[in-house]
């Protein structure tokens, strides 16, 4: 694990209530912008929205913002344009190889205030045995027997 990340503020814990409906509305919001989109195979969600500990952060933040944020992976085909109104995330770097870090960030995503991370991994990468190794060991849901909480979103087999 990154330094960055053991660093972390700590974080006050929003209702389960709370949780529940800014997960909804990043699902949705996620769904709309997203879809339909015949290069897109499947989305989960990951995090801390799933585990029950979103929430905000004490001061001074994490990474740019004081609230945690949504962690979106998107399994595309290999020929998937990533969507413009996303920004690069030079911080999302799970894999060695700098070619498989695709991670993308909204600012303020849901309400004005909560970011989403958006992870994107490439049919050809998802479908690599050394990859889902790396992917799982880095905590990301790459094979069916993950231990990794995770929600799926879409899925092309739904």
């Amino acid at each position: 694990m990154k330094n960055y990340l053991k660093n972390r503020p700590l974080k006050e814990v929003f209702s389960l209530n709370l949780q529940n409906s800014l997960r909804n509305k990043a699902i949705k919001k996620i769904k709309s912008k997203l879809l339909p989109d015949n290069h897109i195979i499947k989305i989960i969600l990951i995090g801390s929205s799933v585990k029950g500990e979103f929430g905000e952060y004490a001061p001074p933040g994490f990474r740019g913002s004081f609230f945690s944020d949504f962690d979106f992976i998107v399994f595309v085909k290999d020929k998937y344009i990533i969507p413009s109104w996303l920004i690069r995330e030079p911080d999302g770097r799970p894999f060695s190889d700098n070619k498989l870090n695709l991670a993308y960030r909204n600012r303020n995503f849901i309400d004005n205030k909560y970011d989403t991370e958006i992870f994107f991994i490439k049919e050809n990468n998802m479908n690599n045995p050394k990859i889902q190794e790396l992917g799982e060991k880095a905590g990301i849901p790459m094979t069916k027997e993950t231990q990794h909480e995770n929600i799926v979103v879409y899925s092309v087999s739904q």
